[in-house]
């Protein structure tokens, strides 16, 4: 595994960063969770030291009907004993994971943010970042100071946002004292390039979500007969706006003619978001050990350069 420094943090983290979304299931069709946990250790031990993860990731109802998170559960289990060896990135503010509702309401913040720390089993994070806000919430900054409070009080490291390809967004949040940002940026949604260089001049680490927009880019999707339906994610999708799918669909089809294969598609995919400067990691949502084997090797040591802010 190589490393990149992100942003001015102080952290060298790995240029494959693990998003916990999919194996929290809800909307995914997951293994054991013995396996679950074996793979996030697996993930560890091949050199990925920074691992993603929101309160609505794996979201269920406990006995009293408290919404709890299986994916912050799952790490605090593969991690309780080695907490050192490993970066926590955590998005607060969202409730629910289907309709994306949020709450950046000090109290509710606070009390998601402590709810995690006893999930994730330990008492600081390394990353908090509000979860997806609209660009007047940004501008507001309420959200953020909670986060800069608790910063203060050493329970979180560094503090920002996260946002999907919104490049209005990101301008208006590095104006701000935050420490790392995360948006979308893929072959797709390219949005974002010249505000990665923006974030990057101010000493802001960027991590990129969806550098494969989701499994499109894998390359294994070419028709709506492809997608795994087994997965509620897939389904609600085709169900909720087919067009764009299959527009996305032939967006990749496109891709994979120029490509010639999915491997290639895959790699051009992640090599095309770490060449952009200041791209500390692409964070992926793996669900096994070959896929996270398969993502280390893709990536050219020729756009591993270490940016230094």
């Amino acid at each position: 595994m190589l490393y990149r420094k992100l942003g001015n943090t102080g952290y060298d983290i790995s240029t494959i960063g693990f998003g916990t979304w999919q194996i929290g299931g809800g909307r995914w069709d997951i293994p054991s969770e013995k396996e679950i946990i074996t793979l996030l250790q697996d993930a560890n031990n091949v050199g990925i030291n920074i691992f993603d993860v929101a309160v609505v990731y794996g979201q269920y109802k406990d006995s009293q009907g408290y919404l709890q998170s299986r994916s912050q559960e799952f790490l605090g289990k593969a991690f309780v004993h080695s907490r050192q060896q490993v970066i926590y990135c955590l998005k607060l503010g969202q409730f629910d994971e289907y309709s994306h509702r949020h709450n950046y309401n000090p109290k509710r913040i606070v009390e998601q943010f402590l709810q995690s720390l006893r999930r994730l089993q330990t008492d600081y994070v390394d990353i908090a970042l509000i979860h997806a806000p609209s660009i007047q919430f940004v501008k507001d900054g309420k959200a953020i100071t909670i986060l800069q409070t608790l910063q203060a009080l050493g329970h979180i490291k560094n503090i920002g946002y996260s946002f999907e390809a919104e490049p209005e967004h990101v301008s208006e949040a590095i104006k701000q004292p935050i420490d790392v940002i995360m948006l979308q940026y893929n072959l797709l949604d390219t949005q974002c390039e010249k505000v990665i260089e923006q974030a990057r001049l101010h000493g802001i680490g960027v991590l990129v979500g969806g550098p494969l927009k989701r499994g499109y880019l894998t390359g294994k999707f070419r028709k709506l007969d492809d997608l795994p339906k087994k997965d509620d994610y897939w389904q609600l999708n085709i169900n909720l706006n087919k067009e764009k799918v299959e527009t996305l669909l032939k967006q990749v089809d496109f891709l994979l003619e120029q490509y010639s294969t999915p491997e290639n598609l895959r790699r051009e995919s992640l090599n095309f978001v770490l060449k952009q400067p200041g791209v500390a990691s692409c964070i992926i949502g793996h669900r096994c050990i070959d896929e996270v084997l398969e993502n280390i090797q893709l990536i050219k040591k020729d756009t591993t350069t270490i940016f230094h802010c």
